[in-house]
């Protein structure tokens, strides 16, 4: 059944309004935390997950090998959460349960936030200068993107776990339990609610042409207007991870295979054998390819029209690779990070480090921000092409 919620808010030193609760610290967002080209705000870089940074023009191919260490930062504990970057800073929830703020090209420390829970799993969101995070099973809060302060937390959304996603003022979040809420940015006030069975874990509601797609663990994939929240179709689905908005097609790994569904309807477009088992994070979508990484098998491009074989490359993770300006970035169990060209999968860069999940292993997603590239595992790396 939807819900609709009044939007009314009323602002006072601390106060509760409805299911939000306002923090005296910072109740406006700093307008200089603007968005810019080439910004990787979400943890899938867009509402539509495509995991493709399409406004990146300083790594390219023919540079991408001379890629070079610029600096790196020690955080406490595993890392999860896989960092965005905006404006010049580099946001990530820390094994710790804090979330941590650095300068994008120095790596120097600009805030830390007050614990929030055991740790964090799932990327931040960035708008309207705030960067919406929860820690493992914890209340989706808003923090002011300058000082870290908390803005407000929700206590509707009091079970997060997928990263929201965010478009212009809304934000969308799907709770543990199988509701999916459509919040205020600014105010964290509900403008919609759609319940669902259980759960959403790790499955982020994508946002396309003015629909929400959610996913979920009783095998459904449900379409809603973004606007009102109202049921537009359902299909019995699933997928371990998220999906990807694009094109006009849904596209996602259901193990044994990758599927492609059309957006306004929700039948199925196309279905390809998958090359191992069940993926964690997203395919990557960029220029008539999708890109999936599976754990068992390659790296692999397919047509983004037909699922047909394009190229396999090498890389081996649950965990979905990014593409920028021609180069797909992926990460290996054995602690290498690759890059290859986008047309034909030839390996053009790659690295290992050592200090991974549980060993030399990835987490997170690779992501490319204006001009450099950002890789967490036991540390934050920041990479980028000498000038």
């Amino acid at each position: 059944m939807l819900q609709i919620h009044s939007l009314g808010f009323l602002l006072s030193s601390l106060c509760v309004i409805g299911t939000v609760q306002f923090s005296p610290l910072a109740t406006a967002a700093d307008a200089n935390v603007a968005t810019r080209p080439g910004d990787w705000t979400q943890g899938e870089f867009d509402a539509g997950h495509s995991v493709h940074n399409s406004s990146e023009r300083t790594i390219n191919p023919s540079n991408v090998g001379n890629l070079q260490l610029a600096w790196s930062a020690s955080l406490v504990g595993t890392i999860y959460a896989t960092p965005i970057g905006v404006n010049g800073r580099i946001y990530i929830g820390g094994g710790d349960g804090r979330m941590h703020a650095f300068a994008a090209a120095t790596g120097a420390a600009l805030w830390t936030s007050k614990k929030q829970g055991s740790f964090y799993v799932d990327s931040a969101t960035y708008a309207d200068g705030l960067v919406f995070a929860s820690a493992i099973y914890a209340p989706l809060t808003a923090f002011n993107a300058t000082n870290g302060k908390v803005v407000w937390t929700s206590s509707v959304v009091s079970d997060l776990r997928a990263p929201a996603t965010v478009v212009g003022h809304v934000l969308y979040a799907g709770s543990f339990e199988g509701t999916l809420y459509a919040l205020d940015t600014r105010t964290g006030n509900v403008l919609w609610s759609a319940p669902g069975g259980c759960c959403i874990f790790d499955q982020s509601p994508a946002v396309s042409d003015g629909r929400v797609f959610q996913l979920r663990t009783d095998d459904t994939l449900t379409a809603y207007n973004a606007t009102d929240g109202t049921q537009l179709w359902s299909v019995s689905d699933f997928a371990v991870g998220t999906l990807v908005a694009v094109d006009g097609k849904l596209i996602f790994g259901h193990f044994p295979n990758v599927i492609a569904r059309d957006q306004a309807t929700g039948a199925l477009l196309w279905s390809v054998p998958h090359y191992g088992s069940a993926d964690q994070g997203s395919p990557a979508v960029a220029d008539g390819l999708v890109f999936v990484e599976t754990n068992l098998s390659n790296l692999v491009a397919l047509d983004e029209n037909t699922g047909n074989l394009v190229w396999t490359g090498s890389a081996r993770s649950t965990f979905g690779p990014s593409v920028a300006n021609g180069v797909v970035y992926a990460s290996n169990y054995s602690g290498e990070w690759d890059a290859y060209n986008e047309t034909d999968g030839t390996l053009l860069w790659s690295v290992t480090n050592s200090d991974g999940c549980f060993g030399p292993c990835a987490n997170t997603v690779p992501i490319v921000s204006r001009g450099m590239l950002y890789l967490a595992e036991g540390q934050l790396r920041a990479y980028k092409v000498p000038n």
